[in-house]
């Protein structure tokens, strides 16, 4: 990428600035007042401008690592198609409650009746903020680092084309409820700036940006092979929430040999034992078969499940340990540094 994706009349946010030689950005103070002492990110009052982190910030605010190590298995997850993205007003109608998120991999995963969405920030509706930081050669980020930000700005961006197509979904995105877009912007500012954006490429945005909304439940199922996790985002706090979810498939599998058992039972109970033909004499091994499998079912589901819970139990207990090892560790490399200041 060699210029910004629009054009400095298009942004939404005017409040930073690039100099003349584009050795640095600031934010000038507003007419009428006065000098600013503001020197931050539109909207991050906690990352300056000149922050020698910032590069780390915008990973962690922006990239989606996980879903791009999984982009070649996501077509069992969504729909293979950018564009395959239900608007705000879509995804109310099929009884999905837009929850906000900061975490850039939630972004547009649904699962029941809530859908994710990470709303857009300030400084990415910069064109100082583009030139500077993800397009020009002055940047403080490394090329190979810039170019996967953008990548992942450009996707995360485009994907708001899909979410606002109409006025209600703007209204939806502006009121005080979801807050998805800065304060102040009025539709046609809006839809002047996202349209620059329907001519993006797939090949121009980030792996997880070539597929649109994702399902969080078949994605918690497929990371425990391709990413060997236990899930892909820690939702539920408690044992009893975690274990809730298996009930459903647990009490279907239950009534079926329940069922099962009982019909054979009753076949059983109505035939003398001196009628049995040679068909009802291979249902009666069929019957005993069936009902040691039934105990054998049993116990392995029952012990999957002890032994998820042992599992659980000890990654946190090592979690645990870890972070006290941690803290120990640097109080004494602290306290071994006080010693040799003070002397």
């Amino acid at each position: 990428m060699d210029k910004p994706p629009f054009d400095i009349d298009s942004q939404l946010c005017r409040a930073l600035e690039v100099d003349a030689d584009e050795h640095s950005i600031t934010r000038p103070p507003r007419a009428g007042r006065g000098v600013t002492s503001k020197d931050y990110l539109p909207g991050q009052p906690r990352i300056a401008l000149q922050d020698p982190s910032i590069k780390s910030y915008l990973e962690q605010e922006l990239l989606t690592r996980d879903l791009d190590r999984l982009a070649p298995h996501l077509w069992l997850v969504g729909t293979q198609d950018s564009s395959h993205i239900s608007s705000l007003t879509g995804q109310t109608f099929r009884g999905r409650n837009i929850i906000l998120t900061e975490d850039p991999g939630l972004h547009l995963l649904w699962i029941y009746d809530r859908v994710y969405v990470k709303p857009i920030p300030r400084y990415l509706l910069s064109h100082a903020f583009w030139k500077f930081y993800l397009v020009g050669n002055r940047s403080r980020i490394p090329e190979m680092q810039r170019q996967e930000i953008a990548k992942a700005a450009l996707g995360f961006l485009r994907s708001y084309l899909y979410l606002i197509r109409h006025k209600s979904d703007f209204l939806l995105a502006t009121n005080d409820e979801h807050r998805l877009l800065p304060k102040n912007i009025s539709h046609s500012d809006f839809i002047k700036f996202i349209t620059t954006f329907d001519g993006i490429r797939d090949e121009e945005v980030s792996p997880r940006y070539r597929f649109g909304d994702l399902r969080l439940g078949r994605l918690k199922f497929w990371s425990k092979i391709f990413l060997r996790r236990f899930t892909y985002r820690k939702v539920h706090q408690q044992y009893g929430a975690y274990f809730a979810q298996f009930y459903g498939p647990l009490l279907f599998i239950f009534a079926v040999f329940s069922l099962s058992l009982s019909a054979m039972q009753l076949g059983l109970a109505t035939q003398r034992p001196n009628s049995f033909g040679p068909s009802w004499k291979s249902f009666t091994r069929v019957s005993e078969g069936f009902a040691v499998l039934t105990l054998v079912c049993v116990a392995l589901i029952t012990l999957i499940l002890l032994l998820l819970f042992v599992s659980l139990a000890l990654r946190e207990t090592i979690f645990a340990l870890k972070e006290l090892y941690r803290k120990k560790t640097s109080k004494t490399q602290r306290d071994v540094e006080q010693v040799v200041t003070a002397n």
